[in-house]
C-alpha cells in the first residue's frame, strides 16, 4: 500500500484527497503513509544543488568559532523530525570529510544514529568505523555506538569494529580490567588514532541526552551542576568554558576521554534541539569540534553569545 500511495502522488500527480478517494483512505492516513514511505526509503528525493538553507549562519559560525565548516538544519518542533533533519546534514558533513580509506571514531549519540540512512555515495570509501565508547547497558530504546558504527560502515562502503564493553563499568577496578582486555584495548587504540570523530553533545537536563535519561540520573545531574558542568560528550563532562569537570563516572567510563577526542584531527559534532544551547557553547569553547552540525535556533543562540 505504501508503494501504491507513493506512485499515485509522486509519479501521477494525485492530490492527497484523490489518493484517499482512490484507495478508500482518509487524507490523514495518506499523509502519514507518504511520510512513512520516505522514512523507509521507498521514496528518495534528491536535490541537485550545493546551496544550503542557512548559508549566512554557517559562514558566521565558522568564522566566530574557528571551525572548518558548519551545517545548519531547520528547527522543527517535532523531536523525530528534528533528529532526521540533523541526520541529513550529518550525512552531508561526513561525506565532505571522508574521502579515502580512513578511521572514524563513532561516539554515543541518538543523533549520530540517524546519519547512515541519509548517506548517498557514488563509490565505497573503505573507511573503518570504530565505536569510540562502550554500549549503554540495559536498554534497547537508544541506538548503541556499535550499531551506529555498523550502519555508517554499510552506508559508506567500509568496515566496522565494536567496542565490546559497557559504556560505564560498575566500578573503577572493573573498568581498568575491561580496558586491558585485548579486544577492548584494540578498539580504544584505533579510536584514539582515528582521522575523524563523529559524536553528539548532551546537556544536563532530562531529555537533553542519553546520559541524562539514565534511570537515577537526577542525583548525578545535581552534583555535576554544582560543579559547573553544562554538557557532555559520551559522558565526558565539561563546563561553560569547555574545561573538563570531574565526574563520579570518569574512572568508570570505557571510551575516549575529552583529552583524547581533542587529538583527533577532524571532529564532527552533531547536536540540536531544545536544552542544548549551553552544552553546544561549551563544546565550541573547549575546541572539541572542528565541524558543527546543529539547528537554526541553536545556531542563532551561539552567535548571539548565549
Amino acid at each position: 500500500m505504501l508503494g501504491r500511495t507513493a506512485r499515485l502522488y509522486y509519479e501521477h500527480g494525485y492530490t492527497h484527497q484523490q489518493i484517499a478517494d482512490t484507495l478508500g483512505l482518509s487524507r490523514v492516513k495518506v499523509t502519514r503513509m507518504l511520510a512513512e514511505a520516505r522514512r523507509k526509503g521507498i521514496v528518495e528525493i534528491k536535490i541537485h544543488s550545493d546551496e544550503t538553507i542557512f548559508t549566512d549562519l554557517e559562514v558566521a559560525l565558522t568564522e566566530k568559532f574557528d571551525l572548518t565548516s558548519a551545517w545548519v538544519a531547520p528547527t522543527v518542533p517535532d523531536r523525530e523530525n528534528q533528529l532526521n533533519a540533523l541526520g541529513i546534514l550529518g550525512a552531508t558533513a561526513l561525506q565532505a570529510v571522508i574521502d579515502s580509506p580512513m578511521t572514524v571514531a563513532v561516539g554515543l549519540s541518538e543523533t549520530v544514529g540517524r546519519i547512515a540512512q541519509h548517506v548517498h555515495l557514488d563509490a565505497p570509501t573503505g573507511a573503518l568505523f570504530v565505536a569510540a565508547t562502550g554500549n549503554r547497558m540495559g536498554s534497547g530504546e537508544w541506538i548503541q555506538p556499535g550499531e551506529a558504527a555498523r550502519s555508517l560502515a554499510n552506508a559508506f562502503g567500509g568496515t566496522w569494529q565494536q567496542l565490546p564493553a559497557p559504556m560505564v563499568a560498575s566500578n573503577k577496578h572493573s573498568a581498568a580490567l575491561l580496558k586491558d582486555e585485548p579486544v577492548v584495548a584494540d578498539a580504544l587504540a584505533k579510536s584514539r588514532a582515528a582521522d575523524v570523530a563523529v559524536f553528539g553533545v548532551g546537556g544536563l537536563l532530562p531529555g537533553s541526552g542519553i546520559i541524562m535519561d539514565e534511570p537515577g540520573s537526577l542525583k548525578l545531574l545535581r552534583r555535576l551542576s554544582d560543579s559547573g558542568a553544562v554538557g557532555n560528550i559520551s559522558a565526558g563532562f565539561f563546563d561553560a568554558g569547555g574545561k573538563p569537570v570531574d565526574s563520579p563516572l570518569n574512572e568508570r567510563i570505557i571510551g575516549l576521554t575529552l583529552d583524547e577526542l581533542e587529538q583527533i584531527p577532524v571532529r564532527v559534532a552533531v547536536a540540536g534541539g531544545r536544552s542544548k544551547e549551553a552544552a553546544l557553547a561549551g563544546t565550541l569553547a573547549g575546541g572539541y569540534a572542528t565541524v558543527l552540525v546543529t539547528d537554526e535556533r541553536n545556531a542563532r543562540e551561539l552567535l548571539n553569545g548565549h
